[in-house]
């Protein structure tokens, strides 16, 4: 489409992601790390040191950054597919501290959730640095109540990386800036735009090729493949047993069809009008189309139920799930992995976004540079310059290379040049994922306030078997117009927004799944409208565009 090529077209690359894939490698958390408090009292001043004796330079930083070993705090959640307690224990780090001459104490929530953020914004006691998945929305309320301290001038004095980035890719700014004109965080940026699509479908291409099938174009070609996966024993074993789509959330089976009726599952643009799904009346024809499937069984009837990656691995993994929407390192790549040398048929592609009747077909699940996940600075530290330098070597070359790829010798080795995984990465014997093995090694670029890089997906991929990047059909369905930016609101707009999406959300949840299993008609569904007009969607719509209005302006 000719709105997406000319919106690529402005997103320069440098050097980068597929962030979509090592993304998903960092979500959720396991154990409970150091409870290591702040450096000093809020109040402090931070000592200016002269560059340290025999110091060199990353990128315009001078490192060590100090010459002392200076302690720092940093909460963050540890990440589902890291096997270890704490983040210290990830050779990268280790060399960080050596190179930098900074040790960080992690602190490591026992699950990521939002309780678990809320309770340490709320404790008053925070560490120097916070990590947080919503910043690009979170960041602005707590930076106007006084929690977090703005960056724009400690990135101007003490960060050449960062600033350096700023300077090349003005829109990233815009993207991290609050509606008070702070900046707040430092976010996981990608800078290659063909890397920016994060989830997409995926099918059993084998089964495909073994039904004399296609692969699916339109949402009745999905309806037809699905019936064949359903009722044609792909699997050869005899049973009625396949489960045509199978989901652990109904956001992303959401994220695949909405826009096939041109409408998205939460907020999206429609011509310069911010909207939302559910109160849009195309999104009758969306539930009406997923209640077919499960009706039919051909949507996991156990959705609601099964909702965790282990329960869908073991439906792929067991021979009997035919489709999902996710992502490409976590989902294709491990399935792949798991199932090398176990089934000598198993093969997974991606399929494009579906086209719907109205020949509406759009890719919604795709980031824009800056990500709403990175680091931010308490306003309790007492050592701001030096923990903006720390941020900084994040963003340099080096910094870079340990966060994606870790310790050369350790992890990966130079060839010609060029960073590349050892066999041990690649091809773990140790009955762990590559994703898994590489990640007690580094934090994984694209879960990270660093610069993602796109060599990472590359070794991957082929080591999981993908010589072709699944990534690079979605780049001329993507609409930038069509996708809500990073917008941010102001304290007033967020104490609109806030309590009304709460209610909101949680009926539309309740009452679109029953609607979809077939437990309450869809057939009015100008009474849902309705609902959510009571229910304030009117009044959060404004505040929305006000942010959206604002966020094009700068």
């Amino acid at each position: 489409m000719n709105v997406a090529k000319r919106k690529l077209a402005l997103l320069l690359p440098v050097m980068t992601l597929l962030a979509a894939l090592v993304s998903a490698c960092g979500g959720s958390n396991n154990n409970a790390g150091s409870t290591a408090e702040p450096s000093a009292s809020p109040g402090a001043q931070s000592s200016t040191s002269a560059p340290v004796e025999g110091s060199r330079s990353a990128g315009g930083l001078q490192v060590p950054i100090v010459a002392d070993k200076l302690e720092l705090s940093l909460w963050s959640p540890s990440g589902g597919n890291f096997r270890g307690t704490n983040f210290n224990e990830k050779l990268s780090f280790q060399q960080m501290e050596e190179n930098t001459n900074i040790h960080i104490n992690f602190q490591h929530s026992t699950e990521a959730s939002a309780e678990a953020f809320s309770l340490l914004m709320s404790s008053g006691k925070l560490p120097d640095i916070i990590y947080n998945d919503l910043w690009g929305t979170d960041s602005g309320k707590y930076g106007a109540q006084g929690a977090l301290l703005p960056l724009e001038d400690l990135i101007d004095q003490y960060a050449p990386n960062f600033k350096k980035i700023l300077d090349s890719h003005p829109d990233i700014r815009g993207q991290i800036t609050s509606p008070e004109g702070h900046i707040y965080y430092l976010p996981n940026l990608v800078l290659d735009s063909q890397d920016l699509t994060q989830m997409f479908p995926q099918v059993r291409s084998d089964w495909v090729e073994k039904l004399g099938l296609t692969m699916p174009q339109t949402t009745e070609d999905w309806y037809n493949m699905l019936k064949a996966f359903r009722e044609q024993d792909p699997n050869g074993n005899g049973k009625k047993d396949e489960i045509p789509l199978v989901t652990v959330n109904l956001e992303n089976i959401m994220m695949l069809f909405a826009p096939a009726f041109g409408v998205e599952y939460g907020f999206f643009v429609d011509n310069g009008e911010v909207k939302y799904g559910p109160n849009d009346p195309r999104f009758k024809d969306v539930v009406a189309y997923l209640n077919r499937l499960y009706k039919e069984q051909l949507l996991d009837p156990n959705y609601l139920v099964d909702t965790t990656f282990q329960t869908l691995t073991e439906k792929v993994t067991t021979d009997v799930a035919g489709a999902w929407f996710g992502w490409s390192g976590s989902y294709m790549g491990n399935f792949t992995t798991l199932m090398e040398g176990k089934h000598d048929t198993f093969k997974i592609a991606a399929a494009i976004p579906p086209k719907g009747p109205n020949g509406d077909q759009r890719h919604v699940s795709f980031r824009w540079q800056a990500a709403a996940h990175g680091l931010a600075v308490s306003s309790k530290t007492a050592h701001p310059e030096e923990v903006m330098k720390w941020l900084d070597y994040q963003y340099s070359e080096e910094g870079i290379l340990l966060n994606n790829f870790g310790v050369e010798g350790k992890s990966y080795d130079l060839v010609n040049g060029e960073p590349v995984y050892k066999d041990e990465v690649t091809h773990p014997t140790n009955g762990l994922t590559n994703t898994q093995e590489l990640l007690n090694h580094t934090i994984g670029g694209g879960s990270w306030a660093t610069v993602a890089d796109t060599r990472y997906a590359e070794q991957i991929r082929k080591a999981n078997g993908q010589t072709e990047n699944p990534l690079e059909i979605y780049k001329d369905y993507i609409d930038f117009d069509a996708k809500l930016p990073p917008v941010q609101f102001t304290a007033e707009e967020n104490e609109i927004v806030v309590p009304l999406m709460a209610d909101i959300q949680t009926y539309v949840a309740e009452t679109i799944n029953a609607q979809i299993m077939g437990r309450q008609s869809f057939d009015d569904y100008d009474k849902v409208m309705k609902q959510l007009e009571q229910m304030g969607i009117g009044e959060v719509l404004k505040q929305y565009q006000a942010a959206y209005e604002r966020f094009k302006g700068k």
